[in-house]
C-alpha cells in the first residue's frame, strides 16, 4: 500500500489511496488521538462503508476498526490503512510554517465592510438588550450577502455569502427583519442570507459549523449573542478563549453580538468606561470592538444610534457613527420596510454623552469660541478635565485669551 494523498480541508482531512480506489475522511479529530473517520470505498464518496469513531493511538480500537472493515472489504489491507493515517494525521491538522518579513503583496487592511469590518477576524458590537444589536447585524448580513453600500455610502462591503447564528430569537423574527431590511434598501429579490436556530454551545456544535462555512462558501458569520453561544464552566476566561478559537477555526469574518453588564447600563462617564460583560478574554481576544447606544422617544417610529469604537487591533479607532433607523409601517400597522442612515451624533443629547471628552468639547466649540466655564456649562464636564483635554490635544485646540477654539478656526 502506498502512501495516500492528503488533503486538509474546513474541519476535516481527507486520505486518498489511489491503487485501492479507497477515500477515507477524518473528522473531530483531538490531540488525544480520537477521530471521526468516515470510509468511501469507491473513492468518490458516493458508497459509505462504515463510519465510527476510532482512537488511532489505541492497538486495540484500531484492531476492533480494522477487523470490522475487513468484513465487507477483505482486498484492503485495512491495518496498513489504519496506519498511514494516525502516521499523516497529527502532521496534516498542524499549520505549516511560512516565512515573514518580506514585503506583502497587500499592505492595506482588507475589510469585509470597510471600514468597520476587518476581514477575516472578529469583531465585536456590545451594549443594553433592546439597543437594537439585531438590527443593526440583520442590516450588515444584508449588505454583505447583495454587495451593496449602506449609510448613505459609509459602509462598502466585498460580497459574499452570510450565516445569522441565532441563540436568543426566533426565524419568524428574523425573516420579518431581513425583508422588511431589504425593502429599504431597495432590493427586489426573494433571496436572502443563511439563519441557524441555536441552543448549544458554539463550541459544541463548531465540526459542523466549520463544515458550512466551507461547503457554502461563507464569508461572514454572526454570533446573536456572545453569552448564549459561549456556553458555561468554572472559569469564565477558559470560556471565552474557546469560544475565540473556535471562530478562528472557521477562518471568516464574524461579528459577536454582546451584552453588557446591569451595573454598566446607566453608566455615563467617558466613552471607554465600559465593555461587554464577562471576562477582559473577550476584550482582549475580538480585533476590534463597538458599543452601541440607543435613543428613542416614546411613541417614535425611529430610533437613533450611537456607534462608538473601543478598540482596533490594525488602526485608528473610528470616528463615532451616528445611526437613524426608522420603522415604515402601513395602514394596518404591519412593518412594510426598515431605513437606515446616518445621523450626528452630537445633534442627540443622550448619545452625545458617551462621546469622548475630546468629541465632546469639538462639538461645543464648532466654529466658534468659549471659555472653560462656558465649556463646563455646556458639555457638564468638570473644569479641569476640560482644561487637561484642551492642553493634551493642541493640535486640535487653540487658546485665545480667556477663551477656547478650533484650530481650524484660528485667524
Amino acid at each position: 500500500m502506498n502512501k495516500p494523498v492528503v488533503t486538509p480541508g474546513m474541519g476535516q482531512i481527507t486520505f486518498k489511496f489511489e491503487e485501492e480506489k479507497l477515500r477515507v475522511v477524518a473528522e473531530r479529530y483531538d490531540d488525544d488521538g480520537t477521530a471521526v473517520l468516515s470510509f468511501f470505498p469507491d473513492g468518490t464518496g458516493e458508497v459509505l462503508l462504515d463510519r465510527n469513531k476510532v482512537n488511532l493511538l489505541s492497538a486495540q480500537s484500531k484492531s476492533t476498526q480494522a477487523r470490522r472493515l475487513q468484513q465487507n472489504r477483505p482486498d484492503i489491507a485495512w491495518d496498513d490503512t489504519l496506519t498511514w493515517i494516525t502516521h499523516l494525521l497529527d502532521e496534516a491538522r498542524r499549520e505549516p510554517l511560512v516565512s515573514i518579513g518580506k514585503r506583502p503583496e497587500r499592505m492595506l487592511v482588507e475589510y469585509q465592510v470597510r471600514p468597520i469590518l476587518e476581514k477575516g477576524q472578529p469583531t465585536t458590537i456590545y451594549g443594553p438588550g433592546g439597543s437594537a444589536k439585531s438590527y443593526l447585524a440583520a442590516y450588515i448580513a444584508c449588505l454583505v450577502q447583495f454587495g451593496v453600500a449602506g449609510l448613505g455610502g459609509q459602509w462598502k462591503p466585498e460580497q459574499g455569502n452570510v450565516i445569522y447564528l441565532d441563540w436568543e430569537s426566533s426565524s419568524g423574527d428574523h425573516k420579518r427583519r431581513a425583508w422588511a431590511i431589504k425593502q429599504g434598501l431597495g432590493l427586489d429579490t426573494e433571496d436572502t442570507f443563511q439563519y441557524g436556530f441555536c441552543s448549544q454551545p458554539l463550541v459544541a456544535d463548531i465540526h459542523n459549523l466549520q463544515r458550512l462555512v466551507d461547503e457554502r462558501k461563507i464569508a461572514l458569520v454572526i454570533i446573536d449573542s456572545q453569552m448564549a453561544a459561549s456556553g458555561y464552566g468554572p472559569d469564565p476566561s477558559q470560556v471565552s478563549s474557546q469560544y475565540y478559537n473556535a471562530l478562528r477555526s472557521l477562518r471568516c469574518t464574524t461579528v459577536t453580538l454582546d451584552h453588557v453588564s446591569k451595573a454598566e447600563w446607566g453608566k455615563l462617564a467617558d466613552a471607554d468606561s465600559t465593555g461587554p460583560y464577562g471576562s477582559v478574554v473577550k476584550f482582549n481576544r475580538s480585533r476590534s470592538q463597538f458599543e452601541v447606544r440607543k435613543s428613542q422617544s416614546p411613541g417614535a417610529n425611529f430610533v437613533e444610534l450611537g456607534l462608538y469604537h473601543h478598540k482596533h487591533n490594525e488602526g485608528p479607532l473610528l470616528k463615532e457613527v451616528g445611526i437613524r433607523v426608522e420603522f415604515v409601517n402601513d395602514a394596518d400597522g404591519v412593518l412594510e420596510k426598515v431605513t437606515f442612515s446616518p445621523c450626528e451624533v452630537s445633534d442627540n443629547p443622550e448619545l452625545s454623552k458617551r462621546l469622548t471628552v475630546k468629541a465632546r468639547l469639538i462639538s461645543a466649540l464648532g466654529g466658534g469660541t468659549m471659555s472653560v466655564k462656558g465649556l463646563a456649562e455646556v458639555t457638564g464636564i468638570s473644569e479641569d478635565i476640560i482644561r487637561t483635554n484642551l492642553n493634551r490635544y493642541k493640535d486640535t485646540f487653540v487658546s485665545l485669551g480667556n477663551e477656547w477654539g478650533l484650530r481650524a478656526y484660528e485667524s
